[in-house]
């Protein structure tokens, strides 16, 4: 297939290429971050509401209810919260709870779209069982009426008329506040987070250059060869899920994905196999059965979480293999998770560009939502 690289060199070109705006879209993440920390300040009933939870005190396990972004939200906030957790985090993808949750608990959806029946099927049961319940979701959605019915805490959405993937932060930071209004996780740095969504949005904008733009040089890789991206922290490990799900949304490109430790004991494998540089097999015709494709590797990492990624590093560049890394220095999990997944957003957006398709595509994914009335 023909790689569109002059749109990854001409700003112009590539934002005429993007007729959903993607990458305006994801520009503004530091700003979508400031708009749903904000609130409080800006929703009367939203912040009664959050002042209540915190004065119910703390929970004996905090049950997340979601899947797609809402699994990813969950995952991030057990990333976010680290050993200083207070009590268990437990992702639930419904329709059924754990037979343990009750009245002790504390149930937090966190819902994009409002429309999962999975979702839905296990709030009713949280609301039947009694169990403190917080809802993240547009308030016409009907996970957001049927908040309203179980006597839950409904957080209205800042941005509902977003595209829904667009949405990460929009339910990501409630869900934040809830934890930490309710003791779970410790007081998280909103602003800090906005600003490295912000500085990512310049490093990763349109007008730099691929070889300083470590969103490009990342989506030329996942291009031109067999992905992998592989991660080190559990913060990197978000970001690299979040790529791959993107990259096979807006381009219809598989990549796969792994993180330190299972990596060294799996995926690491690729780089001697079938995918590694210079592997060809022997009786392919070039001209019937067109090049073979090379693994290439992106790793993310977080400073100072692991020094084995710098051994896959050595590793893979040792066997002539293509590698790109992109390490988030912030000080505080929060703001490393906002740079990491701009950075995979932007890569993914601009490997659907190369692709020649546009990064709002989704047709299929929205095909199967109207289908399935999710």
């Amino acid at each position: 297939m023909e790689l569109h690289e002059e749109l990854l060199s001409d700003a112009e070109a590539a934002e005429r290429a993007d007729h959903g705006g993607t990458l305006r879209l994801i520009a503004a993440t530091g700003a979508r971050i400031r708009r749903a920390a904000a609130l409080r300040e800006i929703d009367s009933v939203a912040d009664t509401a959050l002042r209540d939870l915190a004065a119910e005190g703390r929970p004996r396990a905090l049950i997340v209810l979601g899947y797609g972004t809402g699994a990813t939200v969950a995952r991030l906030l057990t990333a976010v919260a680290g050993a200083a957790a207070t009590v268990p985090i437990v992702p639930v993808p419904g329709p059924a709870l754990p037979g343990w949750v009750g009245p002790l608990d504390l149930v937090v959806v966190a819902s994009t779209a409002g429309r999962a029946p999975e979702i839905a099927a296990a709030l009713a049961e949280a609301g039947r069982r009694g169990s403190r319940i917080v809802v993240a979701a547009p308030p016409s959605s009907p996970i957001g009426v049927l908040c309203t019915q179980v006597r839950g805490t409904l957080i209205p959405m800042a941005d509902d008329v977003a595209p829904v993937w667009s949405r990460l932060w929009s339910v990501a930071v409630p869900t934040l506040m809830a934890a930490e209004l309710a003791g779970v996780i410790p007081a998280q740095r909103y602003d800090a987070a906005a600003s490295a969504a912000d500085e990512a949005a310049i490093r990763c904008r349109p007008s730099q250059e691929p070889f300083v733009n470590p969103a490009k040089e990342i989506a030329l890789r996942l291009a031109e060869s067999m992905p992998a991206v592989w991660a080190s922290g559990q913060i990197a490990a978000v970001a690299a899920e979040r790529l791959a799900d993107q990259a096979a949304l807006r381009a219809g490109i598989p990549v796969i994905h792994a993180a330190l430790p299972d990596l060294g004991r799996g995926q690491l494998g690729l780089v001697d196999g079938l995918y590694a540089a210079g592997a060809d097999d022997l009786f392919r015709d070039p001209f019937e059965d067109g090049a073979g494709k090379n693994a290439a590797v992106v790793l993310f990492g977080e400073a100072e979480v692991d020094p084995r990624l710098g051994v896959v590093e050595s590793l893979v560049r040792d066997r002539g293999i293509a590698v790109t890394t992109v390490t988030a220095q912030q000080p505080d999990a929060l703001s490393r998770a906002a740079d990491l997944i701009a950075v995979a957003d932007f890569a993914a957006a601009y490997l659907a560009l190369l692709m020649g398709i546009g990064p709002d595509q989704g047709r299929t994914i929205d095909e199967y939502r109207l289908r399935t009335a999710q």
